[in-house]
C-alpha cells in the first residue's frame, strides 16, 4: 500500500502570503474547570476524576464523553476557516499551524492540548512526556480543516491510529485515572474509553477519506534557529511548574510575533493563562491585551477586529489593521462561553467576508 502524498509547507512561504485572518480563537484544553476548582467540563474525557466527578465505587469518574469541537465547526456552512489541533510536544507542527492559521482569510480557530499536573495529577518533570504520549497513543490526534465556501478539506499529521499499550500508559501516567488501576482493574472502562476514542478517529479517517486534501498529510517546516524568541510575553509566569499552559502561550507568542511583529492584540478570558499574567493588576504582556469574562471573551475579539476594519475603511484609523488572538480555557469555549464562540467564529469567518466596510486587511 502506497504511503498517502505529503504537502510541505515552509514557514517562509507562509510568512510571504499576503492573507489574513479576522481573528485566531484559541483553546487551550486543560479538559476541566481548572482555574476555579478542577471542576468536570465538556472536555473533560469519561471516567476521569474531577472535584465534582470524584471517582467513587459506584460512579467511577466522570460519566459522559469528551465533546468534539473542532470538526463540527467545518460543517457550519463558514465561507473562509482554518481549523486545526495542535500540541505543544509537537512545537513545529504547533507554530507552523499557528503561523498558518493567521495567514489564512477568514478566521481561525485552534484546539491545543494542554496538560495540567495539578488537575491531571502528575508530576510536572512528566508534562511534556504525557503530551506527546497523548497523541502518540491516539488520544489526540493533530489535524487541520479548511473551509472554503462552506465546503471543508481535511489533512492530518499524526495520532489518528490507537496504540492501546500506549493508551494505558497514558491513562496510568495520570492521578485522575488511578481509580482505573487501584484498588481493582476497571477493564470495562478502560475499554470504554478507547473504544470511544476509536470510533472518533474512525469518523475522522471516514471525513479525511471523503473531505480529504489531494495530498493529505501536512508537514510543517519550521527553522526554529530562525525564529526569534518571543517578546510578547514576559519570562516566567505564574501558573503551576511544567504546566502545559506556559509552553502553549510560549509556543503561541513565538508563532504571532513571527507573523504580527508587535502590531497584535491578544483577548483573554478568565482562565488560569489571564490569572496567571495578571497578577495584581500589573500585566505580564508587552503587547495590548485584554481581559474578559468566560461569557464575551470571542464577541469582544471579534469587535476589536470589526472596530478596526470599519474606522479602516471610513479612513479614521491610519495604522495597520492589528492581528487579532482570543485565548481561552474550558470554561469559555466548551461551556459558559460557547455560544459566544460559535457565533463570533461564523460571524467574523463569513459575515466580515461578505461585507464591503469589513474587508480591510
Amino acid at each position: 500500500m502506497s504511503k498517502p502524498e505529503r504537502n510541505i509547507i515552509k514557514m517562509e512561504d507562509i510568512l510571504a502570503r499576503n492573507e489574513k485572518s479576522n481573528v485566531l480563537f484559541f483553546n487551550y484544553d486543560n479538559e476541566a474547570f481548572m482555574n476555579t476548582g478542577i471542576q468536570e467540563s465538556g472536555g473533560t474525557p469519561p471516567f476521569a476524576s474531577t472535584t465534582t466527578s470524584p471517582a467513587g465505587e459506584k460512579i467511577p469518574g466522570k460519566i459522559g464523553i469528551k465533546q468534539d469541537l473542532v470538526t463540527p465547526f467545518a460543517f457550519y456552512g463558514t465561507k473562509k476557516l482554518f481549523l486545526a489541533t495542535t500540541n505543544p510536544s509537537y512545537p513545529i507542527d504547533f507554530m507552523g499551524k499557528i503561523a498558518d492559521a493567521l495567514k489564512s482569510n477568514g478566521s481561525a480557530f485552534i484546539q491545543s492540548y494542554s496538560s495540567c499536573m495539578r488537575g491531571w495529577r502528575h508530576s510536572a518533570a512528566d508534562a511534556v512526556k504525557i503530551q506527546k504520549l497523548a497523541t502518540d497513543c491516539g488520544y489526540w490526534p493533530l489535524y487541520t480543516i479548511r473551509v472554503e465556501d462552506g465546503i471543508p478539506t481535511f489533512t492530518y499529521y499524526r495520532g489518528l491510529d490507537i496504540d492501546k499499550e500506549k493508551f494505558v500508559e497514558y491513562l496510568k501516567s495520570m492521578g485522575r485515572f488511578k481509580h482505573l488501576f487501584k484498588p481493582q482493574f476497571r477493564e470495562k472502562e478502560i475499554d470504554e474509553i478507547i473504544f470511544l476514542t476509536e470510533q472518533r478517529n474512525k469518523k475522522l479517517k471516514g471525513l479525511i477519506e471523503k473531505f480529504g486534501a489531494e495530498k493529505p498529510v501536512d508537514l510543517y517546516r519550521v527553522n526554529r534557529k530562525t525564529l526569534e524568541p518571543q517578546k510578547h510575553l514576559q519570562p516566567g509566569h505564574g501558573l503551576c511548574p511544567g504546566c502545559g499552559a506556559g509552553m502553549v502561550l510560549n509556543q503561541l507568542a513565538t508563532a504571532a510575533q513571527a507573523v504580527a511583529g508587535t502590531n497584535i492584540i491578544y483577548v483573554n478570558n478568565t482562565s488560569c493563562s489571564e490569572v496567571s499574567t495578571s497578577k495584581d493588576n500589573v500585566t505580564s504582556w508587552n503587547v495590548p491585551w485584554v481581559h474578559h469574562l468566560f461569557e464575551s471573551g470571542a464577541t469582544v475579539a471579534d469587535a476589536i477586529s470589526t472596530t478596526k476594519k470599519i474606522l479602516k475603511s471610513k479612513n479614521l484609523y491610519d495604522r495597520e489593521i492589528p492581528w487579532v488572538i482570543h485565548i481561552a480555557g474550558d470554561g469559555s469555549t466548551y461551556d459558559i462561553g460557547f455560544q459566544f464562540l460559535k457565533a463570533a467564529l461564523i460571524r467574523t469567518s463569513s459575515f466580515v467576508e461578505m461585507n464591503e466596510y469589513l474587508q480591510q486587511k
